[in-house]
């Protein structure tokens, strides 16, 4: 069971430098994977990961906290606290700046960093800063998160919503090509269907690695988008007898679940999800109906 602070870690690109609790280990890497999506969909570093929230099978919540830095060197960096608690809290971002200047006033270059973590002291360096932050913050931490309707009105979009199994995507419908964020010129519908196959795949492989590498189903992950006024982003994972609908969309994130909790008790009525998959697309077809309805939902709550 989540504590409110359970484990803190740096993560620089695809290699994790240190982590301080060892039982949470894998549920670290889950970043890794989340990186690799978000590197591939956003070449110009305008997506930011601001936080990750999983469930084991006992309905136990566990939340990543996360200060993502883009180095100079355009790599990413992510100081990041896992545990029960609000992860949008005034202390929580506090707790994650407090953390990174912590170590960047030890550690002042990604190449020191990086030299530093391959050392044994490392980590009983980076321990002593962990303790100091877990003393200075455990006490002050938000259970309940705020969620709060922020300054003015949200526009909602669904940037894209699928279906897969066991991590074989088995539909995937992009609906909003700036995702493409690489592709300043006409889209052809080779470069929709190459990049949404490869989008979904990487969707379903998040999936696949929580519930293999930690034994939880990951709920949610949380970005903003700096190139839209911060807007946020939002990914959802909802499961259905071993398969997984996946959705990104932006805007009102209270909003946006609702409608996405109605979908998928919608769609788990479908006889089709209640058998296993064999492989064969075709009875599946119809399901995408589904999720064409969703985004006449989505764009009702802007009026």
């Amino acid at each position: 069971m989540a504590h409110m602070i359970d484990g803190f870690a740096i993560i620089l690109e695809e290699k994790i430098l240190y982590v301080s609790n060892q039982d949470h280990y894998s549920s670290f890497e889950i970043i890794l994977f989340v990186e690799k999506l978000i590197s591939s969909i956003n070449p110009d570093n305008i997506w930011h990961l601001n936080n990750i929230f999983l469930e084991d099978p006992d309905g136990n919540k566990e939340r990543i906290a996360i200060k993502h830095v883009i180095t100079e060197n355009n790599q990413n960096l992510f100081y990041c606290v896992i545990g029960d608690f609000d992860v949008t809290s005034n202390e929580t971002f506090e707790m994650l700046d407090d953390f990174c200047a912590k170590v960047e006033s030890s550690y002042n270059s990604i190449s020191l960093l990086k030299q530093a973590s391959q050392k044994s002291m490392f980590k009983d360096m980076i321990d002593l800063t962990v303790d100091y932050i877990n003393f200075k913050y455990k006490n002050v931490l938000k259970k309940k998160p705020q969620f709060t309707n922020g300054i003015g009105k949200k526009l909602n979009k669904v940037l894209y919503a699928g279906i897969s199994n066991q991590g074989l995507p088995i539909i995937s419908r992009l609906y909003d090509t700036s995702l493409l964020f690489n592709n300043h010129s006409n889209l052809s519908e080779e470069d929709i269907e190459l990049f949404t196959s490869d989008l979904s795949a990487k969707l379903a492989t998040i999936t696949m690695n929580a519930i293999i590498r930690t034994n939880k189903v990951i709920k949610e992950i949380h970005l903003t988008d700096l190139k839209d006024n911060n807007k946020n982003v939002i990914i959802l994972y909802g499961y259905i007898n071993g398969y997984s609908l996946d959705f990104i969309a932006s805007g009102d994130f209270r909003k946006i679940e609702d409608v996405f909790q109605e979908l998928t008790a919608r769609v788990s009525q479908e006889p089709i999800l209640h058998e296993e998959f064999a492989g064969d697309l075709k009875p599946y077809k119809h399901l995408k109906n589904y999720l064409d309805n969703l985004i006449e939902e989505i764009k009702q709550l802007n009026n």
